[in-house]
């Protein structure tokens, strides 16, 4: 019997046409070809339903028939890509929703000739599966999407909010037996048992963009390119932290969100059916053409380039199109033998400038300034040019004639200053300061041959103060919040251990870099180090990190500041030099002249065109692998003065 059974919805073409999305039926191939490619033949069963198929009856229909078909033990999957929404719930069970308004499903039909799917319907389905002891996973790629089982750029996944209440006979008569009499149950909690990935929180908003595979559902893209990198062994919440890392390079407004009741969030994503990709990327002739097992699923980028291993003189490959599981490559001045299998590692990666959108009128002046030059970093664009662009900011004009910078879905990055020549001057720094960071905390690799292989840990210093035991358990993976103590005279900031740990059989080069959200960039954590095989090393030495809020940022309830801590990891020493920013609005400074090493590799490479602008060697490098991994730490002063 399959050990998952996956119900697998994605809708681009509604019955209403001004609902049309561009990547939710993209979304559920990519995700359909992770599970095929990941779980073994025989512990998986998919249901797809796509377009005109996802009615809202047939989903219904298909949750309990083939999702509970799971049973005891089994892993339920529900994939839901599409419209999320909101909507007032018949007038006889007004009470089953405190918040007015409940959030919604679009299916197909909905507001055609059938209402939304509502969470308190989703809630009663979700209480029929656990109930036969299988686990539940939903992972929901919409907006309103967090309690959805109980912007500008792209097409958000917000369809307007319904305006008329279903009559009570639409809705699913369960919900309205168990809304019914003084006993009725809770329904809209999480249920036990249930595991919900969500694109975003419930008043944020769900983005698609466009990448070389297509358009996708940024949180789906993702969520599979988190599977692709973690191994088998990653959990619920590992594989979320690794996949909002990558929303929020581009989206700092949409979290995405986990919940789960209990330990279940640290249990192995779907109980650990997903099989170990290959250690290594191989390039092979098919097709009569060459190609590498690497795609969009993986977050391979047309123009990255592959160098050979073993093979003198050093040779590469430059990625020309990428598919969803692998990539056709063109050899750069040489011939492979078609009959030979050749292993291959990234040697270098493209880093597109950062896109930057501003009214007509400032984006004409803003390109003026930067006319007598040519920025590495950032490039003007109308806003249907950056639909496509990875990395993307905003140049807004305030009322009273200023400009900021923003997000790309509208968070203030800066104060404002005049629209003036010297104000746009200021603009045009803040943006490529800010695109420098940006880019540095966006390096990945996509190859598998290094990841997970350093793991960051974060250990709670003992009541007693003392230096905890290299084995001690590490608070769990995921976004990690430490709170400021009131010591009865002042705020005292929270300090923990910070260690890596090589899980490998081969030392390796590790930089531990530290972006704040002052846009500050150094490696004065950990500026480069190997790490013996097996070993650990605790990166303040034995003494504790501290984490606090940044200079100038009142220490007041509510206060927070973040920090994301950035682990490069190399089978090669590298410099740590490359990767040094002041904070924003700071002078320059020069870089702790630490390892102070020649361009010797990838790493060397990318540090030295993300921050600086400096044109790096035109040479082939011997091939190493790398990889890169991030932990988000957010301090916060509590608001809740009790804590005093």
């Amino acid at each position: 019997m399959p050990r998952v059974h996956a119900l697998l919805v994605g809708i681009d073409t509604y019955a209403r046409p001004e609902l049309a999305l561009r990547g939710c039926v993209n979304d559920v191939r990519l995700a359909e070809r992770t599970l095929t490619d990941r779980i073994p033949r025989g512990e998986l069963s998919i249901c797809t339903l796509l377009d005109q198929e996802a009615t809202r009856g047939e989903i219904i229909r298909c949750f309990r028939e083939h999702l509970g078909g799971a049973g005891p033990g089994g892993t339920a999957l529900f994939w839901f890509s599409g419209h999320g929404s909101t909507g007032p719930l018949p007038p006889e069970i007004w009470y089953a929703e405190s918040a007015g308004a409940c959030q919604t499903t679009v299916c197909h039909d909905s507001r055609d000739t059938a209402p939304d799917l509502y969470d308190k319907e989703l809630a009663v389905l979700v209480r029929e599966i656990v109930a036969t002891g299988a686990r539940l996973v939903s992972v929901k790629d919409s907006c309103h999407a967090r309690h959805g089982m109980r912007a500008p750029g792209m097409t958000p996944r917000l369809a307007p909010p319904a305006r008329n209440p279903p009559r009570l006979v639409e809705l699913l008569p369960e919900l309205v037996r168990d809304t019914a009499g003084p006993d009725r149950p809770a329904l809209g909690r999480q249920e036990p048992g249930h595991v919900a990935l969500s694109a975003c929180d419930e008043w944020e908003v769900a983005h698609e963009t466009r990448t070389d595979d297509g358009v996708h559902g940024i949180f789906s893209l993702a969520l599979t390119q988190a599977l692709a990198r973690l191994g088998p062994d990653a959990t619920y919440r590992s594989v979320l932290a690794d996949a909002r890392c990558r929303v929020e390079s581009r989206y700092r407004r949409q979290i995405p969100a986990l919940e789960a009741v209990g330990s279940i969030a640290d249990e192995r994503f779907l109980d650990g059916t997903l099989r170990p990709r290959a250690a290594t990327v191989t390039l092979r002739w098919l097709r009569g053409r060459w190609e590498v097992d690497l795609g969009a699923v993986h977050g391979l980028a047309s123009g990255t380039r592959l160098g050979v291993p073993g093979v003198l003189p050093a040779r590469e490959v430059r990625v020309v199109d990428v598919q969803v599981d692998r990539s056709t490559v063109e050899p750069v001045g040489w011939d492979p033998d078609p009959q030979q299998l050749y292993d291959v590692a990234v040697t270098d990666v493209p880093l597109p400038p950062v896109a930057v959108t501003a009214t007509p009128e400032i984006a004409t002046r803003l390109a003026a300034v930067l006319e007598a030059r040519t920025s590495p970093h950032i490039r003007i664009t109308t806003p249907r040019e950056a639909d496509a662009a990875p990395l993307l900011l905003r140049v807004r004009e305030r009322s009273d004639g200023g400009i900021l910078i923003t997000s790309a879905d509208g968070e203030e990055l800066t104060s404002s200053c005049p629209s003036d020549a010297d104000g746009l001057r200021h603009t045009i720094a803040g943006l490529e300061h800010i695109a420098r960071w940006m880019q540095v905390r966006a390096l990945h690799n996509p190859s598998p041959a290094l990841a997970d292989a350093v793991r960051l840990e974060i250990v709670p210093v003992p009541a007693d103060g003392s230096v905890p035991p290299p084995d001690v358990a590490p608070l769990p993976a995921g976004t990690i919040e430490l709170d400021y103590m009131w010591s009865g005279a002042d705020w005292v900031a929270p300090t923990v251990h910070v260690r890596l740990r090589n899980t490998t059989d081969e030392r390796l080069y590790c930089v531990l870099l530290d972006l704040t959200d002052r846009f500050r960039l150094h490696a004065e954590l950990f500026p480069g180090q190997y790490v013996a095989a097996g070993g650990v090393a605790d990166v303040g030495g034995g003494a504790p990190v501290r984490f606090g809020l940044p200079p100038k940022r009142d220490l007041e309830p509510g206060a927070f500041g973040t920090d994301w801590l950035l682990l490069l990891v190399s089978q090669r020493q590298f410099s740590s030099e490359p990767f040094f920013l002041p904070r924003l609005g700071e002078p320059p400074q020069a870089a702790p002249a630490r390892h102070r090493g020649g361009l010797s590799g990838v790493l060397d490479r990318l540090g030295f065109r993300a921050v600086h602008r400096d044109a790096e060697t035109t040479a082939v490098l011997a091939p190493h692998d790398w990889a890169t991994s991030v932990v988000e730490v957010t301090t916060r002063v509590p608001d809740d003065w009790t804590t005093r």
